[in-house]
């Protein structure tokens, strides 16, 4: 895994929130530093620590910046919405407009990843229907794959089959619009930025906005409903 999380040396207080929520202790301190550091090889993505840490020293990977050289490079790029950016965004108060502003930043398409999760249920309905009493962990959410491949390898072939919802929606999308389609994912996890790195061909997603980073892209367009 690349350095998905970094904590700041000069804001960090050592106080070892981080370290006590991770559940995989990937975050050490050691004798005589007064920061905490991210064990790469060991962090899942979870972002335990972006969300306890009590003066904001953890960041992750920014996208925005790849996100607009896509948008100004004159190629198709759709968004593709996680299903929880409604609950996400309540202050949006028109759906239709909100469709309008994502596509004001410069989006060409905005598809919802519901459909996906449509595609994928219907994968899973055909596993469970003949699964042979085989024991299956969902790959629905990329930080239980990254924990299973990580720190449970045994399991790794009860691992289902079937790709994400997210993965699913840019296969249809590039099935819809074209290969040269560019797709950008909106959504909550973190993770998904590192995920994305395993899919090259139909299920290829060139880059991930969190919500936060879409909010930002808003703010610094001047996009409002």
């Amino acid at each position: 895994m690349s350095q998905l999380f970094e904590i700041s040396k000069e804001s960090c207080i050592n106080c070892y929130a981080c370290v006590r929520v991770c559940p995989v202790k990937a975050i050490e301190v050691k004798a005589g530093l007064n920061y905490a550091k991210i064990i790469a090889d060991r962090c899942i993505g979870c972002g335990s620590c972006l969300n306890i840490c009590p003066v904001n020293a953890v960041k992750y990977h920014s996208s925005k910046e790849e996100v607009k050289a896509l948008l100004s490079s004159g190629a198709k790029v759709a968004a593709i919405c996680a299903p929880s950016i409604s609950g996400e965004f309540v202050d949006i108060t028109d759906y239709r407009k909100f469709v309008e502003m994502i596509k004001s930043l410069g989006f060409t398409y905005v598809c919802e990843v519901t459909f996906g999760v449509d595609l994928v249920a219907r994968e899973y309905k055909k596993l469970f229907d003949n699964f042979k009493g085989k024991y299956f962990l969902t790959t629905t959410c990329p930080v239980v794959v990254s924990l299973i491949e990580k720190f449970h390898p045994e399991l790794i072939n009860n691992l289902a089959p079937i790709v994400s919802p997210m993965v699913a929606t840019a296969k249809a999308v590039h099935d819809l619009y074209g290969n040269d389609t560019k797709v950008v994912a909106i959504g909550p996890c973190v993770q998904h930025k590192e995920e994305i790195k395993l899919y090259t061909s139909d299920g290829k997603i060139d880059s991930v906005l969190t919500y936060v980073e879409l909010r930002e892209l808003f703010d610094e367009f001047n996009v409002k409903e």
